[in-house]
């Protein structure tokens, strides 16, 4: 299982476009996968088209299930996805406007950085778990980061972003250093690109500073990925045929193939390692 933190501080950089359509990808590529909306603004549940579950007027949303007034089976939702004539099925721990009190509700608990990693420790039957996070620092944030296992950052190819993509970077140093020395840059996306000479440099920038970490794949402008929400549609069901179908697929192919690869580089050292115990 791997749990992927989606997460750039900056806002407007398609941080939810993209946790949304890569999670809907990988679920059409045969993946189990959980969706855990962490952003107050719950634009993730609302471009899924979903709605909390409900009962005797308790709202069953990450909230609820973090603050332990239900159990995450309780919120969680089903949604299918298809593109064309793939299907598959997303499970998504929807947000709602409570998120707003999160962090004055925890924050006298001793273990209030830890809570989404409690959280899920029951649940280990998921390929990838994606976490969208807010555009911002607090304890909400820092759960998802000590829970995840890796950070996928969306960027603007310009040199705002760039500056972004700095604070990101000792964010997560500082975590390795204290709450979770295992978190690491998963990835780098370029998100709203186009061929104009700033996008090609920052590229070049990012490449030179980051190598492996920038995924090939870069996600072109494209005004199908900006209508699909306003539909409660992923971009492989609001336009199949679509750039950014196009893209989001390769990007999640991108994605599964490093997957592989780390896997394999594993099996390989643990081989090694036997070998030199049976010395």
């Amino acid at each position: 299982m791997k749990i992927i933190a989606v997460m750039n501080q900056k806002g407007g950089v398609g941080k939810t476009t993209v946790t949304v359509n890569l999670a809907a990808g990988l679920a059409l590529n045969k993946q189990r996968v959980l969706l855990i909306d962490a952003d107050l603004q719950a634009n993730a549940t609302t471009a899924l088209g979903l709605e909390p579950n409900q009962k005797g007027g308790a709202v069953y949303d990450l909230f609820a299930a973090l603050t332990k007034q239900c159990t995450m089976k309780d919120s969680l939702l089903q949604r299918p996805v298809s593109h064309q004539n793939k299907k598959g099925v997303l499970d998504v721990v929807p947000a709602t406007i409570a998120l707003s009190g999160f962090d004055q509700l925890v924050r006298a608990l001793p273990n209030k950085q830890v809570l989404m990693k409690q959280m899920l420790q029951n649940y280990k039957n998921y390929d990838y778990i994606l976490i969208d996070c807010p555009p911002s620092l607090g304890l909400m944030t820092v759960n998802a980061l000590v829970a995840a296992d890796e950070v996928l950052i969306p960027v603007l190819p310009e040199f705002f972003g760039l500056q972004g993509l700095s604070q990101i970077v000792d964010t997560i140093k500082f975590l390795q250093n204290s709450l979770n020395p295992d978190l690491e840059i998963g990835g780098i996306v370029c998100t709203r690109y186009n061929r104009r000479n700033i996008h090609q440099e920052v590229v070049r920038c990012l490449h030179d500073r980051f190598d492996k970490k920038l995924f090939g794949t870069k996600i072109y402008e494209n005004i199908a990925i900006a209508e699909a929400p306003s539909h409660a549609q992923t971009i492989f069901e609001y336009n199949p045929h679509s750039t950014g179908a196009h893209d989001f697929d390769i990007l999640c192919r991108e994605l599964l193939n490093r997957q592989i690869h780390h896997d394999n580089l594993q099996i390989e050292q643990q081989r090694k390692h036997r070998k030199q115990n049976q010395r």
